[in-house]
Parts: structure tokens; C-alpha cells; sequence
């Protein structure tokens, strides 16, 4: 069925025409007749319709009555005046109290009464539709901002063609203003973001109008209450039919809460890291510092085990119990937890000749260069170099350094010890052909846990920690420590710089009565720096029967030969005041000298550095030296002096 619709009007022809004509022009319309007052209080009440067309001119009342009544009863339902009683006053009057239209009663009239029911009706549903849709936004609204406040969120839009901003009350207090407050415009609104924020911002703001990317920014806002607050901003970019912006609607939130919890997070995760790295690191430093006197010892029960003689057995008792308690000092130092972990690690400093130092480190790396077949080479100053240094933590950083090249080098590779003065600093360099490091990781050599994993070359993934380690250690002692590389598989070099201390000259120790001077065959000069290694090896010859004179550096070794006359000489290389090949040389110069055998015992491998092995010696020995290999060489010396080969 189509339209209700109410006739009010005293003249039933006049309605009678207006039904035909409504039926003419409608599809199947309803018509209800009013042509009294009481008929009319009737329709209202108990009848239904959707418009109301009415006389201005009624027996019983007039049009602009009607009118009132139908608006008062149904506001949202047109009505029509259709008379020809009115006039344009009545018309105006009328439409003032929401009258729909006005239409004047004629013959030629009749056929608009159709088509304005249908236009008002039009409206009225058109009219209902909106205000439908603003109840439906308007309650949208009241939710989102509820959701907005409870999220302590605020919305905002700015209208891009006149950059009108707009706030909900949640965004005034931001920004350090009551509620409802608005900035002016963008640029003002750009001038409230922190200034190293803005560059950003305003760029995602651009790029955001521009469609590039999504406007999704995180930001300090200086408040104008003084207060510097973080906050989230969301937006989406509205655009017209052309495709231009116009419109930016987001929402943002004040974060201050949020990014004070992740910095404190982020805080108390670099304290417990940093606990965990210092427990690390000493038990990592505790591991590596009781490996070291182990092999002194290790020296010493070799020569038990031969069933020594008294003075030899005192001899190996003491350097044990002198290594036993240099262990036991590295327990007392690095099991005092509380001053590892807060970096307080006290060093016993002294005047060292780090020459010395090189010596005992050596000795104590040296089962792990052996195991491994490595070449090693020696080249250290002939002069003291004395460092204001701790013997135990300079002997662990240079062991670390010679463990880690032994480590990280093939089977029968190279390693080289230098050891020089340069500008009033002692430098240590460890070289190596092993497996290098590549570029990318040379910067963090020297950080906790950075390990290189080499199995390929016989190497283990251990903890990493050596270098670092040395690193702690080295500077400490106000020195630095630095690695480069040529890259993978072209070796390491490691070079320590420590400051120079005054040097203090070490005495020389007396030698054995004198007797007359000339060749004895069983009379050796035995020279070494390394006074633990020098005594011992002094004993076990002197169990197979050669008289031994020891000297502990390479002047007080000339000054024997030359009192002495051995018939061998056996120089260390790398000795305080003379190194070997200065003694060698001094020694050749007399004539007394050109018929000693001169051996040189040295770190030097094999083919390397030709002073050892050309003029001036007569055999090359490298340590660690093979006692039955030393004691075929000495056999030969003596029963064919100067015919070795």
C-alpha cells in the first residue's frame, strides 16, 4: 500500500477532487477524511498517516489551529496547506510555524498536489534519515571519547584547506593547558614539540599529507606548564573526490608513564648485565690465573722423578714451593669477589724488567706451543725494560696472549715475541700466521666473550675471555693494548704498550772460584735469564758430570768464559746488559775463544734469524730443549770441539 493521507477540509467535493487527483499521480495512496472536528480528533487518535493536507478556511477552525495541533501531536509529519481562502501572510505565517509547503486552491492546481505530498515526504524521510545518523554519530562520538578517556587518549583533526585545528578536552592538557584548549594553527602547534623531536615529526607530517607513509610518531612536547611530556600521536589522512588531502583526523597519548618504566627496565637490565659480565669475568680470570704456576712445577717433578740427589731434590722442593705459593697469592687476590666485582682489583706494583716476565710466561705457555708444534721466535731488547708492573698480572697477560696464538694457529705454525723500547714505554708484540681475524670483528677482539671458532685448525670454541682479560689487566697498569689483522687465515699481531719505569740493575751473581784459566772439557758456562730454568738445568748436568758455572745475563756469561776458558759456552739469546750474540761475538774476537764450542739455546725455530746458526755458534738448540738431544750435542762438543754440525 502507498501513503496515508489525511484530508482535513469542510468541503467534501473539494476533498473528493483532491483524492482523484492524488490517485491519479500516486501508486495506490490511502486517503482518511476529515471534514469535522470531531472526525479530526478521531483520525488522530486512532488513525496512522504519513502526510496532512489541510483547508486554511474550516467551519470549525482554521488552518494555522490545525497546523499547531498536527505539530504539536506529530512534529515530524508534513503538512500541506491547500486553500484558496489564504493569502501570502497567512502563507508566511504558517511556514513560520513549520508549515511544509503552501499550495493555492485552483483548478490548474489540483495535478501540484501529487507531487508536493511526495516531495514533502521526501523530505521528511530524508530529514529523519539525518537526524538519525546524528543521533547514530553523536552517540559514536560519546563512546569513542569515553574509550579515548578511559585509554587517556585524546582525538584531534585539522582541516588541511585552512589548517582549522580541532581537540577533544583530553589534548589541552598535553600540551601544559586546561582542557578545551586548541592551537592556533599547525605552526604553532610544531613550536610545542621538543626541538631535537621536530625535524622528525614535521617530516612524518609531510610525508603522512604526501600518502607517502602512515602518520605514526612518537615525541616530546614542551608543556607550557613547564613540563616535558611524551607523547603517541596516530592520524589518518582524509583525501576529496580530486584525490587532494583535506582533512587529518588521529588521536594521541600521553606515553611520560610508559617510556619513564622502559628507561628504568632498560636501566635495571645494564646493572644486572653488568653484574653478570664482572661474575663472568672473574670466574673467567680465576680460571686462567691457576694454570700459569703449574708448569714450573710440572719442571720440577720431572726432576724428582730421576731420583735426584739431595741438593737437586732441594733444589725442584724449592721452586715448587715458591710456585705454591705464587698460586696461593693469585687465590687470595681473585677470590675477594667484592672488589672483582666492583673493578677494584689491587696490583702489588714494583720495579720489573719485563724481560723477565717474557721468560717465566713463556715457560708457562710453553706444553701448549709444543703440543702443537709452533716455531717460536725471540727478539727482545739487550737493555732492561723496566716497568712499574705487577710480575704475577703482566706474567698472565703475556701467557694469555702466547695461549691464545698457540690456540688460534695451525699445527706448526709461527709466533713471534718482540719486546723493545719506544719513546719511554716498553712495547710487547705476539705475532702469529695462524687463522687471523677478519675486519668486521677486529674492533670487539678484545670484549668479554669474543671468540673465534676454529676447529678446522685444531682450534677450541673456549669462553672468550683471554683477550679481555688482558685488555683489564694491561690498563690497570696504564698501559694500552691494541690487535690488527690482515684478515682471515693471515695472522694476528698484538702489540701491549706499558710506560717505562727506572730501571734498577740487577747484580751479577758470583761465580765459581777461579782455577786456571784454559779449556776443560767437562767445564761448561751456562747462561740464562730465567734463573728457575738456568738453576735446574745447571743440576741435571752437573748429575751427568759436567762442571757448570750459571750466569743470569750476558755479561756476567762473558766474564766467565773469560775467566773460565770452558770448553762450551751455552747462551740464551735473549739476556739483560749482553744477548747471546754479543756475547758469542766478544768471544770470538780472543783467541781463547776460537776453539770454544758455543751453543746457542733459543726460542728461535728452525730457520729463523741466521745469528744463531752462523758465525759465532756452533749449534742452534730451541726450547724447550730435549735433554737427550742437549746431552748428544754436549758429548760431541767435548770429544770434537768446534766439528758440530
Amino acid at each position: 500500500m502507498g501513503l496515508s493521507i489525511l484530508l482535513i477540509d469542510d468541503n467534501p467535493d473539494d476533498r473528493a477532487l483532491v483524492e482523484r487527483q492524488l490517485k491519479l499521480d500516486l501508486d495506490d495512496p490511502r486517503v482518511l477524511h476529515a471534514g469535522t472536528a470531531e472526525a479530526f480528533a478521531h483520525m488522530l487518535d486512532h488513525e496512522e498517516f504519513d502526510v496532512a493536507i489541510t483547508d486554511y478556511q474550516l467551519r470549525w477552525s482554521d488552518g494555522i489551529t490545525v497546523l499547531h495541533e498536527l505539530k504539536r501531536r506529530f512534529p515530524e509529519r508534513p503538512v500541506i496547506m491547500f486553500t484558496g481562502s489564504g493569502s501570502e501572510e497567512v502563507a508566511v505565517a504558517a511556514m513560520k510555524d513549520g508549515l511544509d509547503d503552501y499550495v493555492t486552491k485552483t483548478v490548474k492546481h489540483y495535478p501540484r498536489v501529487p507531487f508536493t505530498v511526495r516531495a514533502c515526504v521526501e523530505r521528511a524521510q530524508q530529514r529523519k534519515r539525518l537526524e538519525e545518523a546524528h543521533v547514530r554519530e553523536t552517540v559514536a562520538r560519546a563512546r569513542l571519547e569515553i574509550t579515548l578517556e578511559a585509554a587517556g587518549m585524546g582525538s584531534w583533526q585539522v582541516d588541511l584547506r585552512n589548517e582549522q585545528i580541532s581537540y577533544s578536552d583530553a589534548l589541552g592538557p598535553m600540551f601544559g593547558h586546561a582542557p578545551g584548549f586548541v592551537h592556533a594553527g599547525v605552526h604553532d602547534w610544531a613550536e610545542a614539540i621538543h626541538p631535537d623531536d621536530r625535524p622528525a615529526v614535521l617530516s612524518a607530517w609531510d610525508d603522512a599529507v604526501r600518502g607517502i607513509r602512515p602518520y605514526r610518531v612518537e615525541f616530546r612536547v614542551l608543556g607550557a606548564d613547564g613540563v616535558t611530556r611524551w607523547i603517541a600521536s596516530t592520524a589518518k589522512v582524509l583525501h576529496d573526490e580530486a584525490g587532494a588531502a583535506i582533512l587529518v583526523v588521529g588521536s594521541a597519548r600521553d606515553i611520560t608513564s610508559e617510556v619513564a618504566i622502559q628507561d628504568d627496565l632498560k636501566r635495571q637490565r645494564a646493572e644486572l648485565q653488568e653484574a653478570e659480565r664482572q661474575k663472568t669475568e672473574f670466574l673467567a680470570i680465576l680460571a686462567h690465573e691457576l694454570r700459569n704456576p703449574l708448569a714450573a712445577s710440572g719442571y720440577s717433578v720431572a726432576m724428582l722423578r730421576r731420583s735426584a740427589p739431595p741438593p737437586q731434590m732441594a733444589k725442584a722442593v724449592d721452586v715448587i714451593e715458591r710456585q705454591t705459593a705464587h698460586m696461593g697469592k693469585l687465590l687470595d687476590d681473585l677470590l675477594d669477589v667484592s672488589r672483582i666485582t666492583r673493578n677494584r682489583i689491587e696490583l702489588d706494583l714494583k720495579p720489573t724488567d719485563l724481560r723477565a716476565i717474557i721468560d717465566i710466561a713463556y715457560e708457562n705457555a710453553r706444553p701448549a706451543l709444543e703440543a702443537k708444534r709452533h716455531r717460536t721466535i725471540q727478539t727482545v731488547a739487550g737493555e732492561p725494560l723496566v716497568v712499574n708492573g705487577d710480575e704475577v698480572r703482566l706474567t698472565q697477560v703475556i701467557g694469555n696472549l702466547l695461549h691464545n696464538a698457540a690456540k688460534f694457529t695451525p699445527p706448526g705454525g709461527e709466533i713471534a715475541i718482540r719486546a723493545w723500547h719506544d719513546d719511554g714505554n716498553a712495547v710487547l708484540e705476539i705475532a702469529d700466521n695462524g687463522v687471523g681475524i677478519e675486519a668486521a670483528r677486529l674492533g670487539g677482539v678484545f670484549d668479554m666473550f669474543a671468540q673465534g671458532h676454529t676447529k678446522m685448525h685444531g682450534g677450541e670454541p673456549g669462553l672468550g675471555v683471554g683477550l679481555a682479560v688482558v685488555r683489564s689487566l694491561v690498563e690497570l697498569h696504564g698501559g694500552s693494548v691494541s690487535a690488527s689483522s690482515a684478515g682471515a687465515g693471515l695472522g694476528t699481531r698484538v702489540r701491549v704498550t706499558l710506560p717505562l719505569a727506572e730501571a734498577t740493575q740487577g747484580s751479577t751473581p758470583a761465580a765459581d772460584p777461579l782455577s786456571s784459566p784454559g779449556l776443560h772439557p767437562s767445564e761448561i758456562v751456562l747462561a740464562d735469564d730465567n734463573v728457575d730454568a738456568a738453576d735446574l738445568l745447571s743440576e741435571l748436568l752437573r748429575a751427568e758430570g759436567y762442571q757448570v758455572h750459571t750466569a743470569y745475563d750476558g755479561q756476567a756469561a762473558y766474564d766467565l768464559a773469560e775467566q773460565r776458558r770452558p770448553a762450551i759456552l751455552l747462551l740464551d739469546i735473549g739476556m739483560p746488559r749482553l744477548n747471546g750474540y754479543e756475547v758469542a761475538h766478544r768471544v770470538r774476537e780472543h783467541a781463547w775463544g776460537e776453539t770454544m764450542s758455543i751453543i746457542a739455546v733459543t726460542g728461535w725455530g728452525e730457520n729463523q734469524h741466521a745469528q744463531s746458526a752462523g758465525p759465532g755458534f756452533d749449534a742452534r738448540l730451541v726450547k724447550p730443549v730435549d735433554f737427550g738431544q742437549l746431552l748428544d750435542v754436549l758429548e760431541r762438543a767435548r770429544t770434537v770441539p768446534r766439528a758440530l754440525t
